[in-house]
């Protein structure tokens, strides 16, 4: 066999092989896109037939006082959409149903305070801040939102270390394979580093 019939065919393999590749990648990022979307759509309907309508109602009297007239009308939200509610709603409205008390309405505060925070940074909807919080005193006493404060920013800066770490080892690791590969590696390399770093952008769009 000539030279010119082995290049032409180590041509063809690599072409082939660069086509199922390209096809895999974008099967992978298709059904990423696919799954996270329908995720999306499921806490877009959470968040406007229960979440919402919890938290705007009780946001003016989080951790206050109970008061029945604002607990009935929570309990009737859930009640109305109770196919929506998760575990932990639905215990907490048995448990205020069946004992109105001050403890449990607070643990019901507590929950939903969290839940639409949480629903927020999903929704790439911007969450409320310090001032605002301190301002509204939306905690259940002073003791507990110092401890919030330091807790978040020293876990935060755990995570930013440690992210940065991984990252820098990750890159190197990547480097050093990329540059030791042949160029067929090399192609299939970068390609997989550009579907990453699509995935990679389109999760800091949802949660910055």
């Amino acid at each position: 066999m000539h030279f010119s019939d082995l290049l032409s065919n180590n041509l063809q393999t690599n072409s082939d092989l660069l086509n199922f590749i390209g096809i895999l990648c974008t099967a992978i990022l298709s059904f990423y896109i696919f799954k996270k979307e329908s995720s999306i759509s499921f806490t877009r309907e959470r968040y406007e037939k229960i979440i919402f309508p919890l938290f705007n109602l009780l946001e003016p009297v989080l951790y206050q006082k109970i008061q029945t007239t604002y607990l009935e009308k929570a309990l009737q939200i859930i009640e109305i959409n109770k196919s929506l509610a998760d575990g932990k709603l639905l215990e907490l409205f048995y448990y205020c149903s069946q004992s109105p008390s001050q403890q449990n309405f607070n643990q019901l505060c507590s929950y939903v305070d969290k839940l639409y925070d949480k629903t927020c940074r999903k929704l790439g909807l911007k969450t409320r801040s310090f001032s605002y919080r301190v301002t509204r005193h939306q905690y259940k006493h002073w003791s507990y939102f110092l401890f919030y404060v330091l807790a978040s920013t020293f876990l935060w800066a755990i995570v930013l270390v440690t992210f940065l770490f991984a990252f820098l080892c990750f890159i190197a690791c990547l480097y050093f394979a990329y540059e030791n590969a042949n160029d067929t590696n090399k192609l299939i390399m970068l390609l997989l580093s550009a579907v990453f770093a699509l995935a990679f952008l389109k999760y800091m769009e949802k949660h910055i």
